[in-house]
């Protein structure tokens, strides 16, 4: 891998629903690819609050569905949403 530079090798099926998404996207497949693969790795913010979350739960053992973090979510959002009459 020089500058970058990465060979994939997928599969039939695979190549053709990436074709399909860069296309709908406007995009070119490598462009497209390149930044799903980013967003898939996320950054090193992601990593770090990951680590901190899992470290949580290590020294506590409390953990949340999701219904319960949504429910929380929309509990405080609602809350900061100025009333209408």
């Amino acid at each position: 891998m020089a500058d970058g530079e990465l060979t994939l090798k997928l599969d039939d099926e695979t190549a053709r629903r990436l074709k399909a998404a860069a296309d709908a996207a406007g995009r070119s497949v490598d462009d497209y690819a390149a930044e799903l693969i980013s967003d898939g790795l996320g950054g090193d913010d992601d990593v770090a609050e990951d680590l901190r979350i899992a470290e949580e739960y290590d020294r506590t053992g409390v953990s949340y569905s999701v219904e319960e973090s949504v429910a929380h979510f929309r509990q405080a959002l609602l809350a900061r949403v100025p009333k209408t009459s």
